[in-house]
């Protein structure tokens, strides 16, 4: 499993994709970086519930609790201020974002769609195949954490005491992918049909992830705004927080 997951980043090159490359070499416009970020944000929102959804479908209570501890991390370790929900509206506030103007933008099909993909595997595909979806996924999120809070440091846009979430994904999401790979691994490295499944969740999850940075990069000139506030689908539910002005942990 390992030796694949490296050949599958060599022969991706993760990093060098189009919306990296443009916040490294200073081509990407500050207005339409932010508003990609504004539409990463349901991404951000949604990435627990699919994770929760697979917790349930695992036999194991070990496999389980790898699970839900991370799902624990997504919601800040029951410090909701600290949530990765709340780290990022922080970010974009910071970016000079309002909730106000968040709430008037509609959600792109691009990021509808990936978080739809997502769900779906969790709730009805192989299981194997899900755990190394999500794992890649973590795993990749990672190193472009690390490349976009470099990237927005480096453009003025934020000083490094003021960025928040990504450097904290930049360390976290490597124990997260190691939690995932450690459900799969031991039954990959015996079974032939799990080490295929594994295979495939390792290409889909690779494939969606680094699709949406394309798609977002693609759609950046984009702005779509809407009558109506509130969940953006009755399915999602979520919205904005009515809360005071984010001041937990960053």
């Amino acid at each position: 499993m390992r030796d694949y997951l490296q050949r599958l980043k060599a022969r991706l090159a993760p990093f060098e994709s189009p919306y990296l490359r443009a916040l490294g070499d200073g081509s990407f416009e500050r207005e339409d970086f932010v508003e990609t970020q504004i539409q990463f944000l349901h991404a951000v929102v949604y990435f627990s519930r699919p994770m929760a959804v697979l917790a349930a479908r695992l036999p194991r209570a070990e496999q389980r609790l790898i699970l839900l501890e991370n799902v624990r991390d997504e919601h800040g370790g029951g410090e909701l201020s600290g949530s990765h929900e709340h780290t990022f509206l922080t970010l974009l506030e910071r970016l000079g974002v309002s909730r106000a103007e968040l709430d008037r933008r509609a959600q792109w099909p691009e990021v509808r769609a990936f978080n739809s993909t997502l769900l779906g595997v969790c709730a009805h595909d192989d299981v194997p195949t899900a755990l190394a979806m999500l794992g890649v996924i973590e795993d990749l999120f990672s190193g472009i954490s690390a490349r976009i809070g470099r990237g927005i440091v480096e453009r003025g846009w934020l000083r490094a005491e003021e960025l928040t979430h990504y450097p904290t994904h930049e360390v976290l999401d490597l124990d997260h992918a190691e939690g995932f790979y450690r459900c799969v691994e031991p039954r990959a490295s015996a079974e032939p049909r799990v080490a295929y499944q594994v295979e495939q969740g390792l290409e889909l999850g690779a494939y969606i992830f680094l699709r949406l940075y394309e798609d977002l990069f693609r759609a950046r000139k984009r702005r779509v705004f809407r009558a109506i506030s509130g969940p953006h689908s009755l399915a999602d539910g979520w919205e904005l927080p009515s809360l005071a002005p984010l001041s937990g942990r960053a």
